[in-house]
């Protein structure tokens, strides 16, 4: 869960620094460089919510009753609620929203105008030496909210397994943060 939970905040890294830019595509744009993209991004303050939802999930090479257990993800939501400072709204840090400035990520393709976004980008899985993740992203995005589809296919795992997933990724603000809350 803790993975999927990545790739959703990644998305939306990816989705709300995109705010005011031009289109991007071809070539190798690192972590840091969508970090570096988020001092511009200008959101609304306030009261967020996040929901991850798990569409569909493919495993290969798991033993025996595995699979019965990832076709059960199926369907499973997260939500979560976070509040977004006017400082936080102003100049977003590297990371909002568990933007990994570390992480070991490139994107190919990063297209971002007129409020949608397309992405692919390639990521290497931690504690898996030689595995990868690759993701393709569409979606659209605002200051005040962003609704990301999420293509992931992970390989080279541990005894030759991999996963495909799809899920949505959506977040809005959904008011004032509440006082003394986060």
């Amino acid at each position: 869960m803790k993975a999927a939970y990545l790739i959703s905040a990644a998305a939306a890294v990816l989705a709300l620094s995109a705010c005011g830019k031009s289109p991007e595509k071809g070539g190798n744009i690192t972590a840091e460089d969508v970090a570096e993209k988020m001092s511009s991004v200008k959101l609304e303050a306030g009261q967020w919510e996040a929901t991850q939802e798990i569409v569909d999930v493919q495993m290969t090479g798991l033993p025996e009753g595995a699979p019965d257990a990832a076709k059960a993800m199926i369907g499973h939501k997260t939500s979560f609620k976070h509040c977004i400072t006017p400082e936080q709204a102003e100049k977003p840090s590297a990371d909002f929203l568990a933007a990994q400035k570390d992480a070991k990520c490139t994107y190919s393709n990063m297209e971002m105008a007129g409020g949608t976004i397309t992405a692919a980008t390639t990521c290497q899985i931690p504690q898996q030496p030689g595995a990868e993740m690759k993701m393709a992203m569409q979606g659209t995005y605002m200051p005040d909210h962003y609704a990301i589809a999420i293509d992931v296919d992970s390989s080279g795992m541990a005894n030759g397994m991999g996963m495909k997933m799809k899920m949505k990724s959506s977040g809005k603000r959904i008011g004032d943060c509440p006082a003394g809350g986060e």
